[in-house]
């Protein structure tokens, strides 16, 4: 007697495809939020690197080089020889609906110095 196993082998798939395209909507979606943050890594870097290899002092001239969409709360402070610019974005979630939330959290604190011209990711 031979049994046919094809419709136990059809169950499981059905099962676990959700599971799959709930992951594979997760890796997508953390992939396109890491691209994101790269991007802006670079924008706020460039922009810092220009002014103080131009030594530009002003805050509001900074803010606008650094400034690309209007979801974006930038603070540029200068104190004595200190640049500091903190930006707090949010990236829309892609499968937000599935994943139940809509939106990535997005913070940059990153503080330089126009004497040695370096910039220091991690400000305290």
């Amino acid at each position: 007697m031979k049994l046919n196993n094809r419709g136990q082998s059809l169950i499981i798939f059905v099962l676990v495809l959700p599971i799959i395209v709930l992951f594979l909507a997760f890796i997508v979606d953390s992939s396109l939020s890491i691209m994101e943050k790269n991007k802006m890594d670079g924008i706020i870097t460039n922009n810092m690197e220009e002014a103080l290899k131009k030594d530009i002092r002003d805050e509001d001239k900074i803010r606008d080089a650094i400034k690309s969409n209007d979801k974006m709360n930038i603070v540029v402070s200068i104190v004595e020889d200190e640049l500091r610019v903190i930006v707090k974005s949010e990236k829309q979630s892609v499968f937000g609906k599935l994943l139940k939330f809509s939106y990535y959290d997005l913070n940059y604190n990153y503080c330089a110095n126009y004497i040695d011209k370096k910039i220091n990711k991690k400000c305290g």
